[in-house]
This record gives C-alpha cells, structure tokens and sequence, in this order.
C-alpha cells in the first residue's frame, strides 16, 4: 500500500508538471551545460543538442555549482567552495581565477565579450553578497575583481548581464534591479506581493523573473525597463533558475518537486519550457537526487 502511494504522488507530480515522456522538438540547438550528482559528487556535464551524448567536464574533490558557457563556448565558469573556477570544454583543463579567501563567489555570468565574468560575491558566509565584476586577461598579479554594488542587510544574487553588455539584472532581496554600467545607477524593476528569486535576460533584449507568491509560482516578462510586464505561466510548478536558448525559443529551467512524499526528499531535473513557459518535456532527468543549474549556449 505504501509503494503504491508513493508512486501515485511521483505519478502525480510529473503530470501536473507536464512530463510524460515527450519527444522533444528536432529543431533544438546549441550547447548546455549543467551540474549533476549521478557520480556520487556534483559535477558539470556538458552536452549537444539536439541528441548528443553527455560528457562530464569537471571530477574535482568538491561539489560544484553554476555553471555558465562562455560565449565562444570554449570554456565553462563555475563555483566551487568560494571560488570561481574555468574549465576547457576540449581539454576538461580546470583553472581558478579566484580563491575564496577574501570573497566568497557565487552564479559566474559572461559579458557578453567574454572578457569578463559578474559574481554574487561575499566576504563571509552569513553577511550579504554584492556584485563584483572579475576581469580576465588580466596581467599576473593585477587586481581583476571590480566592486560594481555594496548593500548592507540585502543580498544581490541571479545577476546576468543585457544581451548588449550595457546593464546587469539582478536580485536584491525579493525584487528584479537594473544596474547602468555607464553611471553605476540603479533602477528597481519590480515591486508588489510576488517574490523574484532568479533573473535573466532573453536575446531580444526583454527580461524573465521567476517568483512566488504563497503557494504559487510563476514566470513573468517585462521589457527591460520594467514596462510591459506580463506573466506567463502560473501554477504549483516550481522551477529553482532557467537559461533561455540562444534564439530565445525555449528554456531550460531547474524543476525541483519531491520525490518521496513519506521522506520530504527534493529531486530535481533539466526541463525543457516554450517561450511561454509551458512545459515540453525533460532535457536531462533526474540521476541520484539533483540535476540542475542549466545554461544553454551556442
């Protein structure tokens, strides 16, 4: 009896959130990356789509997060411990380009001329995260790491630079910022009872925000000014982050739901969205008890 409970709730989960083993559409492209623990460790996996095979970049001896292809999609950031580490896509070469000794790094982002990476940064764990910009490139011991914001008693997280390198969308405690980088000014996006957890923009230039509002969550669209703003799916799927394909036709989002109502144990998966939000199928499913974290590159 207990079985079959358990397997009416998993049953019923992937209903409501839409899989059911779809063929996903032919016309996917380019590149993800994401970070799964089917190994014992998390690591960052990488595959081509629309069929390819999954290669795992990284075997380090800790867990890493957040990974980001790299414009040229010759590298991969990601975080490890505080640092904030690059892996070679052809020679799985891992170097960091910071320690995590006086910041603490977190959601690498390229500029889109991949010169530069935006981090969530902060001194010590417990205190807030501001965004520094970390310069590649740079001569050997050149300071590369650019303080961009400083807020005491708010984190700044999700940040991800405009498609034309001038801004930077961000999180600041429950609502979507813009930050000009041509004067350092900053403009509050959002507003009201609806949380934002996570921002991106698409190639067009417009601006995704997950968030949740009691039991619900959703996905909303506004111009990059904030004007315009639309929601385009709302429901009891929970998506942690996304990544927009390179057209702007898809998504890749992190889909948590659980998968043993009697232990209260989370899973997560790579699901692929339309441009609307709307589920389509799984890019990556489940292995061990997290696949997550997917960014979608050329």
């Amino acid at each position: 009896m207990r079985k079959e409970a358990l397997s009416a709730v998993v049953a019923g989960v992937c209903l409501a959130a839409g899989c059911g083993g779809e063929k996903l559409p032919a016309d996917l492209a380019g590149t993800i990356v994401y970070v799964s623990d089917r190994d014992g460790r998390d690591a960052v996996y990488l595959r081509r789509l629309p069929d390819g095979a999954d290669f795992q970049l990284t075997s380090l001896d800790e867990p890493v997060e957040d990974p980001a292809l790299a414009p040229n999609g010759r590298q991969v950031a990601f975080s490890m411990g505080g640092r904030i580490g690059l892996v070679t896509v052809d020679t799985h070469e891992v170097k960091f380009v910071t320690l995590g000794v006086d910041w603490k790094d977190a959601t690498p982002s390229w500029r889109p001329d991949g010169k530069a990476l935006l981090v969530s940064a902060r001194r010590d764990s417990g205190q807030p995260a501001d965004l520094h910009q970390l310069m590649l490139g740079s001569p050997a011991g050149a300071d590369i790491r650019r303080p961009l914001t400083r807020t005491d008693h708010m984190d700044e997280t999700s940040p991800s630079f405009s498609p034309d390198g001038s801004s930077i969308a961000f999180v600041r405690g429950d609502n979507a910022y813009r930050l000009f980088l041509s004067d350092g000014s900053v403009r509050r996006l959002t507003g009201g009872f609806r949380l934002v957890r996570h921002t991106r923009f698409l190639p067009s230039g417009r601006l995704l925000c997950l968030w949740s509002q009691g039991k619900q969550f959703g996905l909303d669209a506004m111009d990059a000014d904030g004007a315009n703003r639309e929601t385009l799916s709302q429901g009891t799927a929970y998506y942690r982050t996304l990544a927009p394909s390179p057209d702007g036709r898809y998504l890749a989002a992190t889909f948590s739901y659980e998968s043993d109502a009697l232990r209260f144990r989370q899973r997560e998966e790579v699901r692929l969205l339309d441009a609307r939000g709307q589920p389509v199928g799984t890019l990556v499913r489940a292995s061990g008890n997290g696949t997550h974290s997917p960014h979608w590159g050329r």
